[in-house]
């Protein structure tokens, strides 16, 4: 019976322990495409990207009404407020290499962003977001693209309340 209850316990912990990772990694479990959909996803993949048609609607491309330079540098001080490591930036090819680390066992995991012009004042994020370690991430990488794009939106709005000044 001790066996017994030691395994039910066991259980119960590695259970609970996957469920509070998925909830501080944003996973939005019961949004679409659905539950299933969404934790096998989670299980089974460690890398996010955005993408015009993605299935999850948090990793649809990012569109901005903005210029791509002037992106670029939101990107980079979002980046920096979120204490991630920026590794290196090209402002001639728009391109941003990060580390961050997770929150629970701080894995460091790679996210690239490139910045597209679409027009004059209009420019797009990708976004990808890749564990070093593991076959799943429970979330993580999804998670940090949704906590940049978080950022920069703040950052973008900041700016245009504030002006240039104060945020760049």
């Amino acid at each position: 019976m001790t066996i017994l209850k030691i395994v039910i316990f066991i259980i119960i912990f590695i259970i609970s322990a996957i469920s509070f990772t998925l909830f501080i990694n944003q996973a939005n479990l019961l949004e679409a495409p659905g539950f299933s959909k969404r934790l096998t996803v989670f299980l089974t993949k460690n890398i996010a990207v955005t993408a015009d048609d993605h299935e999850f609607k948090e990793l649809s491309t990012p569109v901005y009404q903005i210029d791509a330079d002037q992106l670029f540098k939101h990107v980079l001080l979002a980046a920096s407020e979120l204490g991630w490591n920026i590794v290196s930036h090209d402002s001639d090819s728009l391109n941003v290499s990060l580390i961050v680390r997770t929150r629970l066992f701080l894995f460091e995991d790679d996210v690239f962003v490139h910045v597209s012009a679409l027009d004059n004042n209009k420019s797009s994020l990708y976004i990808k977001s890749k564990s070093r370690k593991g076959k799943a991430d429970f979330s993580a990488n999804s998670g940090h693209i949704q906590t940049l794009i978080k950022k920069i939106n703040k950052v973008v709005s900041d700016n245009e309340k504030y002006g240039n000044h104060n945020h760049l």
